[in-house]
């Protein structure tokens, strides 16, 4: 009787004992996750990393520490895990199967967040639209026209294509081309042009603007202008100047000829 109460307590308290061995792994585990998440994310947010990405490499390591942790647990206990592994394993592999189109467009994004060809704010032109990027997400970035159209663009798409980024650097060059008559003043129409570039407070000084003849056209002489400004005022340069130009023309009594036919009647 006594061997059989002896049995019974033995084969029971080690069992007692494993669960509570096992609820103890389990919750300093649950608490050095945290602590580690917490310190992690002190330091990563000291660093350059998009927010996208931190709070992405955030959730997939809560998410597989746990998973980590719940099998150390169920381990200690006396479960067995070798099957709960496999299954997991498997039913990755499956999932990641039927994304992987998803997965595409997360890679790419995870790329575009980490080289930065482009960020929050730069204004891009891609697939015929030109607009300014509003949000840059894992599998999509956002793109909102000047017209206030938004437009979805997987990211896989950003990266396999080619695209222009108006942003990238600091100056911009505005380049224009003008008409006049071919009895117009060359002199005195490259120093009006001159002159309304130089009283814009938009325009460079350096590099010095460009103003030149390039091309004798059928009815008129072509002028082209380029002046640099700062990339945040090139539309607002290039609208000033084709205004003002034409108003600084009209002064000088400079013609701008439009086609015209003659018929002569015999």
């Amino acid at each position: 009787m006594q061997a059989m109460i002896d049995n019974f307590q033995t084969k029971y308290m080690s069992a007692i004992m494993n669960v509570i061995d096992g609820v103890v792994v389990f919750v300093v585990g649950w608490y050095l996750i945290k602590l580690f998440i917490y310190i992690l994310m002190k330091m990563l947010k000291k660093t350059t990393l998009d927010s996208i990405i931190i709070n992405f490499i955030r959730s997939i390591l809560i998410t597989s520490l746990r998973i980590v942790l719940i099998i150390t647990t169920l381990s200690t206990i006396g479960v067995p895990t070798t099957s709960l592994v496999a299954i997991l394993t498997t039913a990755g592999a499956a999932v990641a199967l039927g994304l992987q189109d998803s997965l595409k467009g997360f890679v790419s994004g995870m790329v575009i967040l980490f080289a930065k060809p482009f960020v929050k704010g730069d204004i891009i032109e891609i697939n015929q639209y030109i607009g300014k990027i509003q949000e840059i997400q894992l599998l999509y970035t956002i793109l909102m026209t000047f017209d206030n159209k938004m437009v979805v663009i997987p990211n896989n798409q950003l990266a396999s294509q080619t695209f222009v980024n108006y942003s990238h650097e600091d100056i911009r060059r505005v380049d224009m081309s003008i008409d006049v008559h071919y009895q117009s003043d060359i002199a005195l129409v490259k120093r009006v042009i001159y002159q309304v570039i130089e009283q814009h407070t938009y325009s460079l000084k350096e590099p010095l603007p460009y103003i030149r003849v390039s091309e004798y056209k059928e009815h008129a002489i072509e002028i082209t202008i380029r002046v640099w400004t700062k990339t945040e005022h090139y539309y607002d340069l290039r609208d000033d100047l084709i205004e003002q130009i034409k108003q600084a023309f009209d002064k000088n009594n400079i013609s701008i000829p439009y086609p015209q036919i003659d018929v002569h009647i015999s």
